[in-house]
């Protein structure tokens, strides 16, 4: 026959690229409606498939092909192969011939399409080889078969994640709702007493405002890479967010923001063996409106640099700087500022447990604007289960303002303390959008009552997964 004739005279290299050309023509030419083997070529099947499962398994790809072909070509025409053939696939991507391997893969998904296994094993080849598009319409096809198993499930979600985090453009989108005890920002005292005035309590016409808030947006991701290994790459950032409180519109809030700058990848060799990091840049602007009217505009750069330090640990720092410039007011309430932000991440159990601590100076012409502060917080995150995954938070963080209170007749020293959780399941997901509750709590105590502040929130959001 030609392709026994064909792997007999040809040297191994020669061999193996004979073989995928004959597994190409194979698939061609079968048709998919074949007759079952009889007893005697089921055994030589059987026979044959083990045998090149072991020449596999010990790194001979190509005598495994030899088996294959050979065992092919000795039986009857219409005999149905898609057996061999799908062991062929398996020997074709073991030797790294990845687009013939998908060839023979495409051909048998044709013939069988409800077989998963073969319908996953070209998906991954097809991810392998970049051809996203495709990778993703075919791990989504699979996603709705109905009683998909969960470990199937959690893998084509994993790689449809991978896929997404990949793409040159990415589109999010930001939805939320809550509701905000004070959506307003006013004090939560009804009277103050003001020192200044010989301690006369005084009765504060602002009140907290209560609302629904519905938080919608959207953010655009764009990565362009500079390097033909991608290591090097420039990312930019575009995001539009509107919090709109239902019923009180005079105190809607909107951002609108742009950043840019280049990210470079990189390994470093630590206890002898390599560790991933990243390093980057990036400048940005902001602008902020109340109620449809500007508030402020910032400008900010800052860099980042995290490493991984082993399978356990990892690490992040993030120095920044901005400047911010008030809508309608003088120059004296123009601020600049500075943060250096890091954070220290171990695996701890079915999660991982992150300590990160800020500092932070502003400063403007007004004396009595300048101020520092500083803030630690522990974060645990862990998935549970199959499809339970969740977050528990806690901070404390106090900020200090350099100059005395001309009313009040004392320096200002907030306290602050946070604790949040985050809730998700799976299950609950639709097209990759997964729902998300978080329940959060802060307490502000200062110096000055009119400064403290207690909040509650539950917030619903959505979080996209794929």
């Amino acid at each position: 026959m030609i392709v026994h004739r064909l792997l007999r005279r040809a040297d191994p290299a020669g061999r193996f690229l004979a073989a995928a050309f004959a597994a190409a023509l194979i698939c061609a030419v079968a048709h998919a409606q074949a007759p079952e083997p009889s007893e005697n070529e089921a055994v030589a099947i059987e026979e044959t498939l083990a045998i090149a499962d072991r020449l596999i398994l010990t790194g001979r790809p190509v005598d495994a092909f030899a088996v294959l072909i050979q065992t092919m070509d000795s039986l009857p025409e219409g005999t149905d192969t898609a057996p061999l053939r799908f062991a062929i696939a398996q020997a074709l991507m073991a030797g790294g011939r990845l687009s013939q391997a998908e060839q023979v893969l495409a051909r048998l998904e044709e013939e069988h399409p409800d077989n998963l296994r073969v319908r996953l094993d070209r998906g991954l080849l097809l991810f392998t080889l970049g051809r996203d598009d495709e990778a993703s319409d075919l791990f989504r096809e699979v996603r709705r078969v109905p009683d998909l198993p969960p470990y199937a499930r959690r893998k084509v979600e994993g790689l449809l994640a991978r896929i997404l985090d990949r793409q040159r453009l990415r589109i999010d989108l930001d939805i939320g709702l809550w509701r905000d005890n004070n959506v307003n920002g006013a004090a939560e005292v009804e009277t103050v007493q003001i020192p200044a005035f010989g301690n006369l309590e005084f009765k504060l016409d602002e009140q907290p405002v209560r609302a629904w808030v519905a938080r919608t947006g959207a953010k655009l991701r764009w990565r362009e890479p500079v390097t033909e290994d991608g290591r090097l790459l420039v990312e930019t950032n575009v995001s539009a967010a509107r919090n709109t409180a239902v019923g009180a519109s005079e105190h809607n809030r909107t951002w609108l923001s742009l950043s840019t700058g280049p990210r470079l990848g990189y390994a470093v060799t630590l206890a002898g063996r390599p560790r991933p990091g990243r390093v980057g840049a990036d400048v940005g602007v902001e602008r902020r409106l109340r109620g449809g009217n500007g508030y402020a505009t910032g400008v900010w750069g800052g860099l980042s640099l995290e490493q991984s330090i082993n399978a356990n640990w990892h690490a992040g720092v993030f120095p920044r700087v901005w400047t911010t410039r008030y809508d309608g007011q003088g120059s004296d309430t123009d601020s600049m500022g500075g943060s250096l932000g890091a954070y220290l991440s171990r695996s701890f159990g079915p999660g991982w447990l992150t300590l990160d601590g800020t500092l932070a100076r502003e400063t403007a012409k007004l004396r009595g604007l300048r101020w520092s502060s500083r803030g630690l917080g522990l974060r645990y995150a862990v998935n549970l289960g199959e499809n339970m995954s969740g977050s528990l938070r806690l901070g404390l963080s106090a900020a200090r303002f350099d100059e005395e209170d001309a009313v009040f007749l004392a320096r200002r020293e907030d306290q602050t303390r946070t604790a949040g959780m985050t809730l998700s399941h799976r299950k609950l997901s639709w097209e990759g959008y997964l729902p998300v509750l978080t329940l959060e709590w802060s307490r502000t105590d200062s110096s000055i009552p009119l400064y403290d502040r207690n909040s509650r929130t539950v917030r619903i959001g959505l979080r996209r997964l794929f």
